[in-house]
């Protein structure tokens, strides 16, 4: 995801003569805060970040407004508005992870599905789980037997779904939220011997290697693309417009949120993902 946007802040940065920075805090929630605390020292014009924590930031988030910094919330967002926000909608994708799971363990199985989620208190943690756990209610013959923090990690994904496969032996899928976490789960099934059998339903941004490519190889059954390709296309413009309209920070927040598109084996071709050279060339 974040290669995407970052190739698209590049080019327009190239191309319209704006200077960017960039820090990475490795989803390390009290790095990030070092580093947004560094960022609103130096006032830039705009500052853009993803959240991994649902209120770890606020209070920054804040700060950086009341500096006279216009902020951007990527995919991740804090309960306080700031100027923009542009990603999925977390809820209606942990629903829609949620329907492909029913679908694919209704008749002729046990309905037995796991859930695999990022830190508790990340924001697709929090809403995404909401998302399936309220889907589900609406179908009665599935069943979540295990419910775990893999925290992003394809290891820990790993580890856990290993541990699941054993203790449920009918086991007919996986849920996931992430699919850079969710390989994990997939390697896991396969080395059980289950690929086909346990299928892996998960989310990302349709990253070609570890999206498409995952599906067509048989990894992922079924995959809720939020694209970052568009979210990339939609930064570089809101950029743009903040640094043309320098309107005052927060006072007229808006949302761009990412519409889910369904991807599985019979569906994608060869133009579902994307790559970074194709968002660096404007494709």
């Amino acid at each position: 995801m974040t290669q995407g946007w970052i190739a698209a802040l590049e080019r327009d940065a190239e191309r319209l003569g704006y200077e960017l920075q960039i820090r990475d805090p490795n989803w390390n929630i009290d790095a990030g805060a070092q580093a947004l605390e560094q960022f609103i020292a130096e006032e830039p014009d705009i500052l853009i970040f993803q959240n991994n924590d649902m209120h770890a930031y606020t209070k920054l988030v804040q700060r950086a407004m009341r500096a006279g910094i216009n902020v951007i919330q990527m995919n991740l967002k804090t309960p306080v508005n700031s100027d923009a926000f542009i990603g999925g909608d977390w809820y209606k994708v942990g629903a829609d992870v949620a329907k492909e799971g029913a679908r694919m363990c209704g008749e002729d199985t046990s309905g037995k599905v796991a859930v695999l989620q990022g830190p508790v208190t990340s924001p697709p943690s929090l809403l995404g789980v909401a998302g399936i756990e309220d889907t589900l209610k609406d179908y009665p013959n599935i069943t979540i037997v295990a419910n775990q923090a893999a925290d992003w990690d394809a290891s820990k994904a790993h580890s856990i779904a290993s541990t699941i496969i054993k203790q449920h032996g009918d086991l007919c899928a996986f849920i996931g939220l992430w699919d850079n976490q969710d390989i994990g789960a997939a390697a896991a099934v396969r080395e059980a011997g289950l690929q086909g059998k346990v299928k892996v339903v998960t989310e990302g941004g349709g990253n070609q290697k570890s999206g498409c490519d995952n599906i067509s190889n048989g990894m992922f059954a079924s995959y809720v693309k939020v694209d970052t390709r568009d979210q990339a296309k939609q930064l570089a413009s809101v950029v743009e417009t903040l640094l043309q309209t320098n309107p005052e920070p927060g006072s007229a927040p808006f949302g761009l949120y990412t519409a889910n598109t369904l991807l599985t084996p019979e569906t994608v071709t060869a133009s579902s993902c994307w790559t970074v050279e194709q968002i660096q060339a404007g494709n």
